[in-house]
């Protein structure tokens, strides 16, 4: 999910690709806004050993420090408008997702918004 993000225009424009990132990412050089990608649950959907599909549901955080929270906002916005109700395949796995929760932004600390969009997908490959 994190290198199909990198590839759509519509978030590139908005945030670096360099900013976009798996949820634990441990570094302390970055810049805002950001994107955080968060799994949040992974469920064979059978337990035969042949089959290859996967339910999950998926959070991308975004942050920003801005002074009003619009920027998360619109950011989530153009995440869920990106991928929702979409398909598509990434190194080889086939997804498809839609939208579950937008979370409207809230103050993760004193200088930081931080928006959500929560997700439901399908994974085969």
């Amino acid at each position: 999910l994190l290198a199909y993000i990198k590839t759509k225009a519509n978030i590139l424009a908005v945030v670096p690709i360099l900013e976009m990132r798996e949820h634990q990412w441990q570094g302390t050089d970055f810049t805002y806004p950001n994107i955080r990608i968060r799994m949040i649950s992974i469920t064979p959907i059978s337990s035969n050993i042949e089959c290859s599909h996967t339910k999950f549901s998926v959070s991308f955080m975004v942050f920003s420090e801005n002074a009003s929270s619009l920027e998360a906002n619109q950011i989530a916005g153009i995440i869920n408008n990106e991928l929702h109700n979409k398909q598509f395949t990434s190194n080889s796995i086939a997804f498809a997702l839609v939208t579950s929760n937008l979370v409207p932004a809230i103050r993760s600390d004193i200088h930081t918004w931080r928006s959500e969009v929560i997700m439901n997908g399908l994974a085969s490959g």
